[in-house]
């Protein structure tokens, strides 16, 4: 890819990660380009309207940006063959139910569904990437990577600690995995925050693959004991039937 196409990437993709804006010389030291560099990529993508300046003339992404995410949203079949599935498991569980799907193994949330009178929940928004070792979905998706190159993906990751039930161990971790590949049930109980927990299961294409993951966000708080294997069993069945819709009928076999 052209260099120049390519940083100009890099930036629009660092910008629309950020609330805060940024200068030019904020924006060359990211980066470790030169200030003239960086001047003639911000300008093309202002005249693109991809990105703007601010009160302070610091850029910031622009909405047209929600242009592309919408076409492509609207385009994802995934997405609209699953979304019955995902708001009814919300309005059965009473949850926030998400649908993620893998972007190079790390999952990316495409779909949410909220029950009524339920807070948002910031970590479940449309294009949210979580963590691999701390997020349900995560877990997921680093359980279904293909074997032969696990281990090479597992050390492209951070294994900060997050929390005291943080798993940071890649051993420890690969040996979770093992377990949720043989259950299709991953969670995480307070691991990324003290406030929040979930649980995902895989939903698979008619080849058997990893096409998507259906998971479920709480709070520790607001689940009884007795109620953690039943949200479990409803999002493992959730995802079984959205499996069997995508031409997969040996969810149980796999």
């Amino acid at each position: 890819m052209n260099n120049t196409l390519k940083n100009g990437f890099r930036v629009l993709e660092f910008l629309a990660e950020k609330a805060e804006a940024y200068s030019v010389k904020d924006l060359a030291q990211v980066f470790k380009l030169p200030n003239s560099h960086i001047c003639r990529l911000l300008k093309t993508l202002k005249d693109t309207g991809y990105i703007a300046q601010d009160s302070s003339r610091k850029y910031v992404i622009s909405l047209k940006i929600l242009n592309l995410s919408h076409a492509c949203l609207s385009r994802l079949e995934i997405r609209n063959r699953l979304r019955p599935f995902v708001g009814r498991l919300s309005e059965e569980l009473k949850l926030p139910v998400y649908l993620s799907v893998p972007l190079d193994w790390h999952p990316i949330i495409v779909d949410v569904a909220l029950p009524e009178g339920k807070a948002f929940d910031p970590a479940t928004t449309i294009g949210s990437m979580n963590p691999i070792h701390v997020s349900a979905t995560g877990k997921i998706c680093a359980a279904f990577h293909p074997q032969e190159t696990l281990d090479g993906f597992l050390a492209t990751l951070s294994f900060d600690k997050l929390t005291e039930k943080t798993i940071s161990s890649p051993k420890a971790f690969k040996a979770e995995l093992a377990k949720i590949r043989k259950e299709k049930s991953a969670v995480t109980n307070m691991e990324r925050n003290e406030n929040i927990s979930a649980m995902a299961s895989p939903v698979f294409n008619c080849e058997g693959k990893l096409a998507a993951v259906i998971g479920a966000s709480f709070t520790p708080a607001e689940i009884k004991d007795g109620d953690w294997e039943k949200i479990k069993e409803k999002i493992y069945e959730a995802a079984e039937n959205s499996s069997y819709a995508l031409g997969y009928a040996l969810y149980k076999t796999v």
